[in-house]
């Protein structure tokens, strides 16, 4: 049961809620604020927000009758009768109970900011498939996810460092944000056939394949413009031009989109996972910069 729990918690994807925690972190280190072990805890309750919410998605997709043998491709455990949908659901809430003592502990430690934020979360990862307004039906999944995974985890994490109050962890979060969208968008585009015949709503339903993929490229665009944007006006240091080094990997991504048709199955379904590892790289690429600059400045740590 644990290996398929493990399994169903999709561990490869959560680089998506590292990546922002792990922003916020450097963007307060940058300014002589570290504590590991704040750290480790905020990291901890990010991933378990987003795994909880892995197992509802999976357990709301298949109460819904949306996932299919044929479009759960990432997660079958439950149309091929590996877990109960029971077992999925209560995943979930121990994932999410696990962020919430997290959460309880950095509030005594932060403030109430912390608790008020992480329930935000969860409830945002819960009523994701679930609950009496399922926004993913709704056409609501992107947009959700790029606050949710975005600002919702830099501003935290910055905060549990700092125990100040600022503007500027959102700001950074833009560039993320983008990429985390266009990883849910991805997985949009690939399942337009199957969800369609589910009956549900998505911006890639909405917008037809042509229109997905472009909004795809915006979505990518949007990260390596928000970044520049923010390096221009001197809110962010020169290094974090660092992800610019991406936009090679990034044209080559979305040169293969060019013509894509619905029966470019291969391709289609290496859209989602193309767009995790961007998002993943630019993170990384970006927290480097913000961590390197004091160095540079002369600083120190």
């Amino acid at each position: 049961m644990l290996k398929s729990w493990f399994i169903a918690m999709r561990p490869w994807s959560l680089t998506a809620s590292f990546v922002p925690v792990a922003l916020g972190t450097a963007l307060a280190s940058s300014q002589g604020f570290f504590d590991p072990f704040l750290f480790l805890l905020t990291a901890i309750a990010g991933m378990s927000v987003q795994a909880g919410t892995n197992f509802i998605n999976t357990y709301g997709d298949y109460i819904s009758g949306v996932d299919t043998i044929e479009s759960a491709v990432t997660c079958p455990q439950l149309v091929t009768g590996a877990m109960q949908p029971s077992d999925m659901r209560t995943a979930g809430y121990i994932a999410f109970g696990i962020a919430a003592c997290i959460g309880i502990l950095l509030s005594w430690v932060r403030g109430w900011e912390i608790i008020a934020l992480g329930m935000l979360g969860i409830i945002g990862g819960y009523t994701y498939t679930s609950g009496p307004y399922p926004y993913k039906y709704k056409g609501l999944g992107s947009f959700m996810v790029f606050f949710l995974m975005g600002p919702l985890m830099v501003w935290p994490a910055w905060f549990i460092q700092t125990g100040q109050h600022s503007w500027l962890p959102v700001f950074v979060a833009m560039p993320v944000s983008f990429l985390v969208a266009a990883i849910l968008n991805g997985n949009d585009v690939r399942d337009i056939g199957h969800d369609q015949n589910a009956g549900i709503i998505t911006p890639a339903i909405g917008f037809g394949l042509d229109g997905g993929i472009h909004l795809h490229r915006l979505l990518y665009a949007g990260a390596f413009v928000s970044l520049f944007v923010l390096v221009a006006l001197n809110i962010l240091p020169p290094l974090c031009m660092l992800p610019f080094l991406l936009l090679p990997l990034g044209y080559r991504t979305l040169r293969t989109l060019r013509n894509v048709n619905p029966g470019m199955h291969e391709c289609l379904l290496q859209l989602e996972a193309m767009a995790a590892g961007l998002h993943f790289q630019f993170g990384i690429l970006l927290i480097v910069g913000l961590l390197l600059q004091p160095f540079l400045a002369g600083k120190g740590f």
